[in-house]
């Protein structure tokens, strides 16, 4: 929906390069690929044909057999399936022990890809989403500042529901919500940063025992107000 966020500390590029780092050959598969590239040999899936996409596939029941890759890779995927939970679990099971999983999923956005968008999560939602796996790094994918354009973008498109001036102030509000983003690098390390986060990625390794909620709630990093 916008450009990149202007401050993060951990994205995509870094988690493959922890994966490869391990595992040079590693057999990785990225769900919703859209025209996203990750690394070479990677199983490139979506739900339509893409410039790299050599699988059509439902993320809710995917057409590999049980402990085919080491790490799968989904980014700005989750908010667009009915069930998020059982796309999850779809991940665990072609995974091989120990392997990876990298997600970036929205929190504070407004709606996108029209009737295709179903769900947000929060910090702790979606830690719970990848409760089967250990936490090796997580944090917001773009803070409060993205949040805040986004959303001032999207309420002055409201005012109107005909095309040109619609246009006009969607144009209105990307001129007013552009210098808002730049508050991100204000807030990247505050604590409240995690209230309205624009979104969140998660990174981690599959493990046998899944985090219980009373360890979720212990990892809770929002403000304290």
């Amino acid at each position: 929906m916008d450009a990149g966020a202007p401050r993060r500390d951990f994205g995509l590029a870094d988690a493959l390069a922890a994966i490869l780092r391990e595992q040079p050959q590693a057999r990785i598969l990225v769900i919703g690929a859209g025209e996203r590239t990750v690394a070479g040999g990677a199983v490139y899936t979506d739900v339509a044909f893409g410039k790299h996409v050599s699988c059509i596939a439902d993320a809710h029941d995917l057409p590999f057999e049980a402990a085919s890759f080491d790490a799968c890779v989904a980014c700005a995927v989750l908010e667009h399936v009915l069930d998020p939970y059982r796309c999850v679990d779809e991940i665990r099971r072609v995974l091989r022990p120990g392997g990876y999983v990298y997600a970036e999923t929205p929190f504070m956005q407004p709606v996108h890809m029209r009737e295709y968008d179903f769900t947000r999560f929060t910090h702790l939602g979606h830690r719970r989403l990848f409760r089967h796996f250990a936490e090796l790094r997580s944090g917001t994918t773009a803070g409060t500042g993205v949040s805040a354009g986004q959303m001032l973008r999207y309420a002055l498109a409201a005012l109107s529901d005909r095309p040109g001036p619609r246009r006009w102030l969607k144009l209105a509000g990307l001129l007013a919500a552009w210098p808002l983003r730049w508050l991100d690098y204000a807030v990247h390390a505050k604590r409240g940063n995690y209230d309205a986060a624009s979104g969140f990625y998660f990174f981690g390794r599959l493990q046998g025992e899944p985090l219980s909620d009373q360890e979720l709630l212990r990892g809770f990093r929002g403000s304290v107000c």
